[in-house]
């Protein structure tokens, strides 16, 4: 069999590199800070403890296959354009422009809603009533987007550096300590705010509605594949990327069921807020314990968790648009670097519409757009990594030659069980989402709910092909 070195892959001519190598960790923490966030918490916690098997089915049929795809396919293929360079090697240079225009669409989709969680969390420091006036939520939210653009300018380097701070002091410290306060109020005796019978794990899915309302967590279980565009920067990427994968899935796992329990817990289902679920701990916590003013300090904690959050899905999707440019399926212009190796005017054009979405953000209801946000987010997602899963299938068997150190365990069966699932429940997430959900915290009429999703969706699929017919 006829092997490649992946370690002597040279990246497109022209294109500035990082000096310094990413290493094991820093890979393991940018993929934990990609997909981890508190922003999914409170909606996840209020499912209460059926939380549990909800996780333990969306790991085994769709976590799991996109962290092995991901990890073959980034070592088989580790140069520039990740994704986009997978499906245009595997079904052509139209599908890849659809995954990577799903990939970014439902970037720039999702920011607003992790931006209001930034502003709840910097209200919290000052006067929580503020994350409820609309100007507020719009400068803390352009300031952050903006400074999380121009760090990225630096090179990943730099940003990835700063993100695994950001990771461990504004996202594990305060889920750790919110886990601690949860069993700390158990321990004491107080009573909790859902049942905790072993019974109340296997959750009730006696309507289809209440079905759809947990397919949010696709959205917070997404993006352990978008550092594939920086795997050429991994030192040893044949061992580190799938360690890297294997680290920050167990993290990943751990804080979302930990973190999303202890807001359960805490906080009646009806009274959690999607936006500031998780501060709510601590505010019901420390205001019992006589020691409200470490609230703010938490909540300082909780928004550096979510600006690194924010920061490492900055510059990820916009490789590889950059990379598309390069194949000239969007404008030329697009593909001009930074010093640092930063793909600038695509990041440019992405924080000029993420602020104008903000913008028009003030307008509504946020407890309603924040769910509604998610569902589009997570279909537009949905569509990529069905295209991801078929990709990995085609590559077996079109270019075998191709050196994988890195292989789907179980030779040949085991690709289509794995790659299968996940196609499985990409298509059947994407077609459930229609749905009406059935949740206390989600508002919106119900029918308005299937014609916002089924335009909203028809529209970002279809822009990619009239674009692409264009060029």
């Amino acid at each position: 069999m006829a092997t490649v070195d992946q370690n002597s892959i040279a990246p497109t001519s022209g294109v500035p590199q990082s000096k310094q190598k990413i290493s094991l960790l820093m890979l393991a923490m940018m993929n934990t800070a990609v997909v981890v966030g508190l922003e999914g918490l409170p909606e996840v916690g209020g499912f209460g403890l059926s939380l549990i098997f909800y996780y333990a089915v969306f790991t085994v049929i769709y976590f799991l296959p996109v962290g092995l795809v991901a990890a073959e396919l980034g070592v088989g293929w580790p140069g520039e354009g990740g994704v986009y360079s997978w499906v245009k090697e595997a079904l052509g240079e139209r599908w890849a422009f659809l995954a990577i225009w799903c990939q970014w669409l439902q970037i720039l989709v999702w920011y607003p809603t992790v931006l209001a969680v930034c502003a709840v969390s910097a209200s919290y420091m000052f006067d929580p009533s503020f994350g409820e006036k609309a100007w507020f939520v719009l400068i803390v939210s352009l300031a952050i987007f903006w400074f999380a653009t121009i760090i990225n300018f630096k090179g990943i380097h730099e940003s990835g550096r700063m993100t695994s701070f950001l990771l461990i002091v504004g996202t594990l410290l305060p889920v750790l300590a919110a886990i601690g306060l949860a069993a700390w109020w158990l321990l004491d005796g107080r009573e909790s705010a859902i049942p905790l019978e072993a019974s109340a794990i296997i959750p009730d899915i006696s309507s289809v509605g209440q079905v759809v309302g947990v397919l949010a967590i696709f959205s917070f279980l997404s993006g352990l594949e978008v550092n594939s565009v920086h795997f050429r920067n991994t030192e040893n990427p044949q061992r580190n990327i799938p360690r890297s994968l294997l680290i920050s899935g167990v993290l990943v796992l751990g804080v979302s069921i930990l973190g999303a329990l202890s807001v359960a817990v805490l906080v009646p289902v009806g009274s959690i807020n999607l936006a500031s679920g998780t501060l709510q701990v601590f505010e019901k916590v420390f205001g019992v314990l006589g020691v409200p003013w470490l609230l703010p300090v938490i909540a300082g904690c909780a928004l550096l968790g979510m600006v690194g959050h924010i920061m490492i899905w900055v510059i990820g999707p916009t490789e590889s648009l950059r990379v598309a440019a390069k194949d000239g399926l969007i404008p030329a212009v697009f593909q001009k670097m930074t010093k640092g190796g930063a793909p600038k005017n695509v990041m440019l054009l992405q924080a000029a519409i993420v602020s104008i979405i903000c913008m028009l953000g003030m307008l509504i209801n946020l407890n309603d757009v924040f769910y509604v946000l998610t569902v589009i987010s997570a279909q537009i997602y949905l569509v990529m990594y069905a295209l991801m899963f078929v990709s990995v299938i085609v590559l077996r068997f079109t270019k075998p030659d191709i050196d994988r150190p890195f292989r789907i365990p179980g030779g040949t069966p085991g690709l289509w069980i794995v790659a299968g699932t996940g196609l499985i429940a990409s298509v059947l997430g994407i077609c459930f989402m229609f749905v009406p959900p059935d949740m206390q915290d989600v508002t919106i009429s119900a029918t308005m709910f299937t014609p916002i999703i089924l335009i909203s969706f028809a529209a970002i699929i279809g822009i990619p092909f009239v674009l692409y017919k264009r060029m």
